[in-house]
């Protein structure tokens, strides 16, 4: 009931400060993986590629709807298992459970070819969740590579929608004023199922590039990360705080 109701305050709260809902994606993360030997994020690419020839014929909603990256530790967090994670959204729940079933479907040769690289045996574990926007950013060109920061988070107890929409309307007004408006993008992620660990919510920092990582680094180097702790202190304790590399598996319609 807890995790019910928080996400009903944070959903809330993404409407409190956008002044309308803000969208909401399914995602599926197998996390906490490691490549079979010999093989690495190359491998999976050329997987990658076979699996979207695959989803022509017999995932065509997926093919259309659903993209994924590969998240590589780069700066992980002691207590972060393995060093890789599939991070695959759809843009909306209807698609996404499709492409879901057309896979326990039809996809069990394909599951052996990933299996040789990195398939869920080779995962701690395998979650369904609802993210959500904290901050958007628009007009991103596709790149080989983004920075994307990490971390699991719990809610204090007697926090509430507004405490959450003050912080994070702050912070967003410090990050448009230090010049990183359409240069970082922020998520919260909840857990639906397949959770292995006790958290409310996962958060996602994502870099347009690389020079934007440089940026924000030397922001936060100037009073932005005594500020940040000023404001979300309070509301959340976090674990696991890592930087991840995002890279997008071929094919990819959206999300760059």
């Amino acid at each position: 009931m807890k995790k019910i109701l928080l996400i009903l305050v944070m959903l809330s709260t993404g409407y409190a400060f956008s002044q309308s809902m803000p969208p909401t994606f399914p995602v599926e993360m197998y996390y906490g993986c490691t490549y079979e030997k010999g093989k690495d994020i190359e491998d999976m690419m050329e997987v990658g590629e076979e699996w979207r020839e695959w989803q022509e014929e017999n995932d065509p909603v997926g093919r259309e709807n659903y993209n994924a990256w590969i998240f590589t530790a780069d700066f992980a967090g002691a207590s972060l298992h393995g060093t890789s994670m599939w991070f695959g959204v759809a843009n909306n729940w209807e698609n996404f459970t499709k492409s879901h079933f057309n896979w326990v479907r039809n996809g069990a040769d394909m599951s052996k070819k990933f299996e040789k690289v990195m398939g869920p045996s080779n995962c701690l574990g395998h979650l369904m969740g609802v993210m959500f926007p904290t901050r958007q950013a628009e007009g991103w060109e596709p790149v080989d590579v983004r920075p994307v920061f990490t971390s699991l988070c719990t809610a204090k107890e007697n926090t509430s929608m507004m405490d959450f929409n003050s912080a994070y309307s702050k912070m967003n007004a410090f990050l448009d004023a230090g010049g990183m408006s359409d240069k970082v993008a922020m998520f919260n992620i909840f857990p639906v199922a397949g959770q292995t660990s006790d958290y409310d919510f996962a958060t996602m920092m994502v870099l347009r590039d690389d020079d934007a990582l440089g940026e924000l680094a030397t922001l936060m180097s100037t009073g932005g990360a005594a500020m940040q702790s000023s404001l979300f202190e309070p509301l959340q304790e976090c674990t696991q705080n890592s930087m991840m590399l995002s890279s997008p598996l071929p094919g990819n319609t959206s999300f760059n």
